[in-house]
């Protein structure tokens, strides 16, 4: 025979052999393996050497294809689940279906090369019947610019939605997208977040499985899943059978190629091999293996996940795309901050703490990212620039040099425009910090710090008004029969005897005579009540001047402070106050800008960025501080000769700051809104805020030994006593001289005029 004569080994066959049964009995009995590749009926295979070969036939596809003998790997078994199957698909659509039905997508992008485009057509359509959508391009014909092109209209300019993206193709085609792909999210890493949103899923027509370059080219893409399919499937239909027998053969030899045992196998044993493997493919029974792209300790690595066979049967035994779960899967991001505490503390190993810094270690651990720490060259927050320009971390954002801010950056508009901002994190207020007044300088004013400037003055007032009113009641009163009964009534028919006992009434002590008349006592009466409350409500506060000291701030507004001219004042520069002051339209915070700007004229510390510099003006004194309370509560528990002015304005919403259109911005704000609700913000804060709010020794309960000093005005008193004392006996001494002098003279004068009108009287006697 022929067949026999050229040495055959084995005889494929590509008809239908119920019109070749004679042959083929024929090749049986020479002992020529025959492969049908036709619909056959099985062909008794006589016992030639007394039992039967079994690598010398084999049975029908209809046997073989039964679910029962065509089972996954033994690790997949019992994942295996089989969807209803329609014959009217190739290989390829079944495996292609049937995974997009165990991922359950209900839209997804399908890239494609032209060389199966019918089959894409027809999963299209299948697709489209079940009520998914589907959008298909064509990318075998495109080249790196027309691919980065479609990648950026998928992205979009700021979607947060997943993309569901499905390529289909030979190793050249899929290695050409993904190579763009990965460029793509490289190059705009700040500005897109189309790593961590999409999912890859890869269907790569390749008869090895060498991944290695695929694994390159998608090491910057977070999900990425390859099912691997045998190029066969590429011309193979299951309704008629045929199949692309040519590319079948090369592909058995391929694997057989890559036997390590080859060397070893005999004539008959690789015969046996290479109809096996031609066999596995003819009847259908292909598993395929599905591996995804999982991050590991050394980089990125291939794990199997399952597989998907002809038949549209699916066995997985994990996620397609576990790393969806792990946030941004150890990414690391560039974080720029500054110090300020206690949101920023800096130690001086170079590392950070701080509520900032808690906040941002929870955010890497329930995000799953890394970061690095750097700091603005300039050393500011961020102004904009005459040029419009941005400085500081405002300016590292906009120029998409980092991918974080990590301090109390407070949100505005124009800063908004440049960059994202989350959501805020915590509220705080702009207010005034000054030194104290030195207590031992107002000492002097214990005895009249009890009553304000009004109330002693109604009161100095009151006394001799009052005095004149009793006067002249006494004096003109009815009352009194004739003026030698007023007289009879001495101290209060006279206005300096009214007023004495009037004052010392005022001081609680009673007078010698009292008024007859209803008049004169009903007005002492009111006096006699008035001076009660007054002195009772002196002598409250005026102990309590004495035990506790009144820390009164030189102004509490910011009007105040304008209106004296002994402070100085200033901010921090570079930071959000410049842009607010220089914005405002506030007639008393433009003119804070304008006496800014004029001492930063003569003193550039005025507006330093360095919050440090300007604490040490205020302790240095005559110069108030304009920032943030927070810092200045913090800073006042360190020192007691601090405070704060009562005028709070300028509201700061502190926040983490992305780059412009950042992607990760939702994701950002919505963790920080988990944390605000769960409570965290306030235990961190219990951690870095002082325990206590008061000075050592302020409320301490022991008592207060009164010094010289306290009581200091009382011995003023004393002395203006005597000065005035000293002042009216002189003025009686002077006032005594001068009437006497004047009654001296008078008499004189008097004397002078009897002499001059006296008549001498002489007698003349008679001598007796």
């Amino acid at each position: 025979m022929e067949f026999r004569r050229v040495g055959m080994d084995s005889i494929l066959l590509a008809v239908d052999l119920q019109y070749l049964g004679g042959l083929t009995k024929q090749l049986i009995n020479d002992n020529i393996p025959v492969l049908a590749l036709g619909r056959i009926n099985r062909v008794p295979v006589p016992d030639v050497n007394g039992d039967n070969d079994c690598r010398s036939s084999f049975p029908p596809p209809e046997t073989a294809n039964s679910q029962d003998e065509c089972l996954p790997p033994v690790d997949s078994v019992e994942h295996m689940s089989t969807l209803q199957h329609n014959h009217s698909l190739s290989y390829l659509d079944s495996n292609i279906i049937a995974v997009l039905h165990h991922l359950r997508w209900t839209t997804q992008i399908i890239l494609y090369e032209k060389a199966i485009e019918f089959y894409v057509d027809r999963i299209i359509r299948v697709l489209s019947n079940e009520g998914r959508f589907v959008v298909a391009y064509e990318v075998g014909t495109m080249n790196q610019d027309q691919v980065q092109v479609l990648l950026e209209t998928l992205d979009g300019p700021s979607g947060d939605h997943k993309i569901n993206i499905t390529i289909m193709g030979h190793t050249t085609c899929v290695e050409h997208v993904l190579f763009t792909a990965g460029q793509y999210v490289r190059n705009n890493q700040r500005r897109s977040s189309l790593s961590i949103r999409s999912l890859w899923l890869v269907f790569l027509l390749q008869d090895d499985n060498n991944l290695y370059r695929i694994q390159e080219y998608a090491a910057n893409i977070d999900n990425v899943a390859v099912i691997l399919l045998p190029t066969f499937f590429v011309g193979t239909d299951k309704n008629n059978g045929t199949t692309d027998i040519l590319q079948l053969v090369r592909k058995a030899l391929f694997n057989i190629g890559s036997n390590s045992t080859m060397t070893t196998m005999n004539k008959s044993d690789m015969n046996y091999l290479i109809l096996e493997l031609l066999q596995s493919e003819l009847q259908g029974c292909h598993w395929s293996p599905v591996q995804t792209l999982m991050f590991t300790v050394g980089g990125r690595g291939w794990s199997h996940v399952g597989y998907v066979d002809t038949m549209g049967r699916t066995a997985f035994h994990a996620e397609i795309f576990p790393n969806t779960r792990f946030g941004f899967n150890h990414r690391k991001f560039a974080v720029s901050t500054l110090e300020w505490a206690p949101f920023v503390i800096a130690s001086p190993n170079n590392t950070y703490t701080g509520l900032c810094f808690d906040l941002l270690d929870h955010l890497a651990s329930s995000l799953n990212f890394t970061f690095e720490i750097d700091r603005p060259p300039d050393g500011q927050w961020g102004v904009i620039n005459a040029n419009g320009t941005w400085t500081g971390m405002v300016g590292q954002l906009a120029e998409a040099e980092i991918d974080i801010v990590v301090a109390p950056l407070s949100t505005q508009a124009k800063r908004e425009k440049v960059m994202d901002f989350t959501y805020s994190f915590y509220i705080d207020y702009t207010t005034i910090l000054m030194k104290k007044k030195d207590p031992t300088t107002t000492k002097w004013r214990t005895l009249i710090d009890p009553f304000s400037e009004e109330l002693l003055l109604c009161v100095l007032i009151s006394l001799p008004v009052m005095s004149m009113l009793l006067f002249l009641f006494e004096r003109f009163s009815p009352f009194y029969v004739g003026d030698e009964e007023r007289e009879g009534q001495s101290g209060l028919h006279t206005y300096q005897d009214a007023f004495w006992y009037m004052y010392g009434a005022l001081l609680t002590q009673g007078g010698e005579h009292l008024p007859r008349s209803q008049t004169g006592r009903t007005l002492l009466s009111s006096w006699w009540l008035f001076c009660i409350i007054m002195m009772a409500t002196y002598s409250g506060n005026l102990i309590a001047f004495l035990t506790v000291n009144k820390d009164k701030p030189p102004f509490s507004t910011v009007a105040g402070m304008l209106q004296q001219d002994h402070y100085r004042w200033g901010t921090i520069g570079g930071s959000s106050w410049i842009t607010a002051f220089n914005e405002t339209q506030a007639p008393d915070l433009m003119k804070v800008w304008a006496g800014m700007l004029e001492f930063n004229a003569s003193d550039n510390s005025i507006l330093s960025s360095q919050s440090s510099e300007h604490f040490k003006k205020v302790l240095g004194g005559g110069y108030a501080y304009i920032g943030d309370k927070t810092q200045m509560e913090i800073k006042m528990a360190e020192e007691c000769s601090l405070l704060i002015s009562d005028d709070e304005f300028m509201p700061l919403q502190y926040a983490l700051g992305l780059p412009n259109f950042s992607p990760y911005t939702k994701m950002f704000s919505d963790e920080l809104l988990h944390i605000h609700e769960s409570g965290l913000l306030h235990i961190w804060k219990s951690r870095w805020w002082p325990q206590r709010n008061f000075c050592d020794g302020e409320l301490v309960t022991s008592a207060k030994t009164i010094t010289l000093i306290d009581v200091q005005s009382a011995f003023y008193l004393i002395g203006i006593g005597l000065t005035l004392a000293t002042l009216i006996i002189i003025i009686e001494k002077v006032t005594f001289w001068y009437q006497t002098k004047v009654t001296s003279r008078k008499f004189q004068n008097d004397s002078k005029v009897n002499e001059s009108t006296n008549v001498t009287i002489k007698y003349i006697g008679t001598n007796s």
